[in-house]
C-alpha cells in the first residue's frame, strides 16, 4: 500500500514527477515510484510513497549484511568533528562502530538505533524510532552526526528540529544526505527508492536549518564514504541506449568481468570501453569541484 503526501519542508501539495524508478537495488517487486520536486522549495522526495506497514519489507536482512570494512571511512567520517572531544550522538548508530572509534578518542558517546542490531562494544545505545521517540537521549550534545540516514526518515522536517533541541548552544550537526544535483541523479536518475524517501539540495537543506534555528555552515562534496563518483552515469546511459532496463544495467554492474564477456561478449566490450572513458572524463576532484559528486556532508551549527 502506499500514501501520498505533502512537500515535508513547504508543506505545499504542488510538485512535478521527474522520473519513475522501481526498487532496483533489491528487486522487492516491481512497484514503479515516482521522484518528485516541489515547484516551490525544490524539496525531492518519493509520492505516493510506501506505508509505515508496507515500508519494513524494503529493509530485509539482507540489506544490513555483507558489508564491507569500514574502519577507513570512519577516520574520514572523524576529521569532520571538531578536534576537540566533547559529547557526541549517534544517530542510525546500528552496532555501534563508529561510536566505538569515536570513544576510543576520547568522547562521551551516545548512540540511537531504529532496530535492534546488536551492541558488541557495550555503548549507551538507544533502541527506537527517531525523532518519534520519547525525550531520550537527554541532551544537550556538543556534536550529532548522522550518516546516510536522513534520506530514510519519513518526517525530516521533525527530525531536524530534534536535533536542534538536542545541541547545545555553539553544538554542531554534522549530515550526511545525498546530493540531489550529482551526475547520477541528474542523467542516470540512479537513486535508491523506495527506501530513500527524500532527495537533498543545499539550498533544501539550508531551508531546513533555517526553519528549526539551525545555520547551515559548509557543505563538503565527498565521493569517498559511500561513493558518490558518478562513474557508471555513461555505462548506464549505453545500457539504455541498446534498449535495456535499469534493472539489466544493475544485474551487469555486479557481474564479474569473465561473466560478462562469455554472457555478452559485444556489449561488454563496450562496457569496458566507456569505463575507461568515464576514469577520465569524470575524476573524483571534478565532481566534488563542480558539486556534483553523488553525496554531501554538511556542517550545521545551533548558535550561541
Amino acid at each position: 500500500m502506499s500514501e501520498c503526501i505533502a512537500c515535508n519542508l513547504c508543506g505545499r501539495d504542488d510538485a512535478r514527477t521527474l522520473f519513475q524508478l522501481r526498487d532496483y537495488r533489491l528487486r522487492i517487486d516491481d512497484q514503479l515510484w515516482n521522484v518528485v520536486k516541489c515547484r516551490h522549495c525544490g524539496l525531492g522526495y518519493v509520492n505516493p510513497r510506501p506505508t509505515l506497514a508496507e515500508s519494513n519489507k524494503y529493509y530485509p536482512t539482507e540489506y544490513f549484511q555483507h558489508r564491507p570494512s569500514m574502519e577507513r571511512r570512519y577516520a574520514r567520517q572523524a576529521e569532520y568533528l571538531p578536534s576537540r572531544p566533547g559529547r557526541m550522538l549517534d544517530i542510525g548508530t546500528a552496532e555501534g562502530d563508529f561510536l566505538a572509534v569515536m570513544r576510543d578518542r576520547g568522547w562521551s558517546v551516545t548512540g540511537i538505533e531504529f532496530m535492534d542490531a546488536g551492541n558488541p562494544h557495550a555503548l549507551e545505545i538507544y533502541t527506537a524510532p527517531f525523532p518519534e521517540s520519547p525525550p531520550l537521549p537527554l541532551g544537550p550534545f556538543d556534536v550529532v552526526t548522522a550518516w546516510a540516514v536522513f534520506e530514510h526518515l519519513r518526517d525530516p522536517r521533525a527530525a531536524f528540529r530534534r536535533v536542534a533541541e538536542l545541541l547545545r548552544p555553539g553544538g554542531t550537526f554534522v549530515l550526511q544526505v545525498p546530493n540531489f544535483l550529482s551526475i547520477n541523479a541528474r542523467l542516470a536518475r540512479l537513486e535508491d527508492v523506495p527506501r530513500h524517501l527524500y532527495f537533498f539540495t543545499p539550498r533544501t537543506l539550508n531551508a531546513y536549518a533555517r526553519l528549526v534555528g539551525l545555520r547551515l555552515c559548509r557543505v563538503h562534496y565527498v565521493t569517498d564514504l559511500h561513493g558518490g563518483s558518478g562513474r557508471g552515469a555513461l555505462r548506464h546511459g549505453l545500457t539504455r541506449a541498446v534498449g535495456k532496463s535499469t534493472d539489466d544495467f544493475f544485474e551487469f554492474y555486479r557481474s564479474t568481468r569473465r561473466q560478462r564477456f562469455r554472457r555478452a561478449p559485444g556489449f561488454a566490450t563496450a562496457w569496458t570501453l566507456v569505463g575507461g572513458i568515464e576514469r577520465i572524463l569524470i575524476p573524483d576532484w571534478f565532481v566534488r569541484t563542480f558539486r556534483i559528486s553523488g553525496e554531501m556532508v554538511a556542517i550545521l551549527e545551533r548558535p550561541s
